[in-house]
C-alpha cells in the first residue's frame, strides 16, 4: 500500500519561480535533518514556490518537514487534503515538474495514511493549509520507477490547498449490511417524489443513442442509492453475482461534467458486478437486459470524498444501458 501512494503522487510529477514571502518552518519525521536548507518563497497559492537549498541532498530514507507554515485551518485526523506541489531533483535542485496547472489531487488523513506512509502522516496531521511541506520517498520511487530506468531522487514541495471532512467508500461487507438492514437504496416512492419534484438529473438520448446528463440547479446529495428505470428491457435479470456488458456515462451530481463514458470510447464494458463499487452492485440487480437505469449514488457508495487518485469525488450520477447479463 506504501508503493500505491507514491505512485500516485509520482505519476503527476512530469505533467509539465516566484518571488515573495518566507514562511517559519515546522515539525518534521523521517530522516533527521535531511530538509533543514530547504528555503520556499511563495508568492499565492496558484503559483509554484521558489525553492533553494544545498544540493545535493543525501536522501536515503523517507522524510518530511513543513518548510513554510501556514495559517488556514489545522489538518485533522479522518480529515482530507487538497494540494498541488513542485518537484525536485535532490542532486542539483532543478525543477522536474509540477502540478500548478493541473487541478488539485487529494489525500485522505486517515489511519489508511497512517499505515501506507506514517512519515507524511505526522507531519500533515495538525498542519495548517498553506503550508509548504518537504517530501521524499525514495524506497517507493525506486520501486515505481520502470525496470532498469535510473532517475534523480525526487524531493516533492507539497502546497497543502485546503482540509474538509472525510467520507469514506463503503466496503463491500458494510454495504451488504446496509442493504440487509433496507437502508442501502431509496424507496421507489421517494424517487418518484424526487422526480415529480424536478429533483432528479435529466436523462435524454440522442439520435445516435447516447445519453446526456442535466443537473438540475440545487440538487442535494442523496442520503440512499437511487434507482430510476429509465426504460425496462424484456431480458433475464442480473444478479449481485452475476456479470454485466453495459454502455454508461458517468457525470458528477455537483456540476454535471462527465469523467467516464464507455460510448466516448466506442465499445461497452464487461465487469462482474459483485467486483464494482456498491452503487452499482445494488443499483443493477435484478434489473434486465436491455434496460436503461439512472443511478445517483452518495458518496459512500462511490469513491468517496474526497476520492483517492484519479477516481472522481463525491456523489455521483450514472446512465447504465444493460446489453448482456450472464
Amino acid at each position: 500500500m506504501r508503493k500505491v501512494l507514491a505512485v500516485s503522487l509520482s505519476a503527476l510529477l512530469f505533467l509539465s519561480a516566484c518571488s515573495g514571502g518566507e514562511g517559519e518552518a515546522g515539525k518534521s519525521a523521517g530522516q533527521d535533518g535531511v530538509f533543514d536548507s530547504v528555503k520556499v518563497k511563495v508568492k499565492d497559492q496558484e503559483t509554484a514556490p521558489e525553492v533553494e537549498f544545498d544540493a545535493p541532498l543525501d536522501i536515503t530514507e523517507s522524510a518530511a518537514k513543513i518548510v513554510y507554515s501556514g495559517d488556514g485551518d489545522t489538518v485533522g485526523e479522518g480529515q482530507s487534503i487538497t494540494f498541488k506541489f513542485v518537484a525536485l531533483n535532490a542532486e542539483d535542485g532543478s525543477v522536474l515538474g509540477d502540478t500548478y496547472s493541473d487541478a488539485a489531487s487529494a489525500l485522505p488523513v486517515t489511519e489508511d495514511l497512517k499505515k501506507q506512509d506514517p512519515v507524511l502522516y505526522e507531519v500533515l496531521l495538525g498542519a495548517k493549509v498553506g503550508s509548504q511541506i518537504a517530501y521524499a520517498f525514495p524506497d517507493a520511487q525506486a520501486a515505481s520507477s520502470e525496470a532498469g530506468a535510473e532517475q534523480p531522487t525526487q524531493v516533492m514541495i507539497l502546497n497543502v490547498l485546503s482540509t474538509q471532512d472525510t467520507v469514506t467508500g463503503l466496503s463491500p461487507d458494510e454495504a451488504a449490511a446496509r442493504n440487509a438492514e433496507g437502508n442501502l437504496l431509496m424507496s421507489s416512492d421517494d424517487v418518484a417524489a424526487l422526480d415529480s419534484e424536478g429533483k432528479l438529473p435529466k436523462v435524454t438520448f440522442g439520435e445516435d443513442g447516447v445519453p446526456s446528463v442535466e443537473i438540475p440547479e440545487g440538487v442535494e446529495e442523496p442520503e440512499k442509492l437511487i434507482v430510476k428505470v429509465l426504460e425496462e428491457g424484456d431480458g433475464a435479470a442480473l444478479a449481485e453475482t452475476g456479470t454485466v456488458t453495459a454502455n454508461y456515462l458517468g457525470v458528477s451530481l455537483r456540476d454535471g461534467s462527465t469523467f467516464d463514458s464507455s460510448y466516448e470510447r466506442g465499445e461497452p464494458a464487461e465487469f462482474p458486478l459483485a467486483e464494482v463499487i456498491p452503487g452499482w452492485t445494488y443499483g443493477l440487480a435484478g434489473q434486465k437486459a436491455g434496460s436503461k437505469v439512472l443511478l445517483v449514488l452518495p458518496s459512500e457508495l462511490a469513491y468517496g470524498d474526497p476520492a483517492g487518485g484519479t477516481a472522481p469525488s463525491g456523489p455521483l450520477a450514472f446512465v447504465v444501458e444493460i446489453q448482456e447479463v450472464k
